[in-house]
């Protein structure tokens, strides 16, 4: 039992880290691929319930909750209309054109997206949908503010990270297991 242990031990951070990129390539591919909304409804609400199990092992970083409550508003609001994410045509508009809008129909899956098509005052929670639009060339990338909380914890984490290098570094080699409030606070106090 001792010898896995100490396997467990060594491999479990990279164990962790490779199961939340699985997850992220299974829905990618799901929502890329997939024939017909049903499966991007089965998969997508399973791989963000799934990212907190695959994740669970750095919760001593402040990033990682924060990310934990991005993706708890976007699960939420995924499993109250049916699996997808809700989308305005407003935003569709802004996203593809209107050209390529117009082809979807209120309670319609968007193709290759992990979007639902919702009239107005329709859906549930859907100020919590896609209703944000970055433009990144031609072209339009949605998020709903789920995502953009995801984000910010995204950049927590690194800033976090690299502060636990740092310290690693200046220390010879082995990070102690303080938390980022106390690595942040001591830093301070110098």
């Amino acid at each position: 039992m001792k010898g896995a242990q100490v396997w467990m031990n060594r491999y479990s951070s990279s164990l962790s880290a490779t199961f939340a990129v699985l997850l992220m390539l299974g829905q990618f591919a799901a929502i890329r691929f997939a024939p017909d909304a049903l499966i991007v409804r089965i998969v997508l609400p399973a791989t963000i319930a799934a990212v907190p199990v695959a994740l669970w092992r750095y919760r001593r970083f402040a990033g990682i909750w924060v990310m934990f409550i991005g993706l708890t508003a976007n699960l939420t609001v995924i499993v109250a209309n049916g699996g997808l994410m809700p989308i305005g045509s407003g935003t569709v508009v802004a996203a593809i054109g209107a050209e390529r809008a117009s082809t979807y129909q209120p309670g319609e899956w968007i193709r290759g997206s992990k979007d639902v098509l919702v009239a107005p005052r329709e859906g549930w929670a859907t100020a919590l949908g896609d209703d944000i639009t970055i433009r990144a060339g031609g072209r339009g990338i949605v998020a709903s503010a789920g995502d953009l909380v995801v984000w910010a914890g995204m950049l927590i984490l690194a800033a976090e990270a690299s502060l636990a290098w740092h310290q690693r570094r200046a220390a010879g080699g082995a990070l102690s297991d303080e938390t980022s409030a106390v690595r942040i606070r001591r830093l301070a106090e110098r």
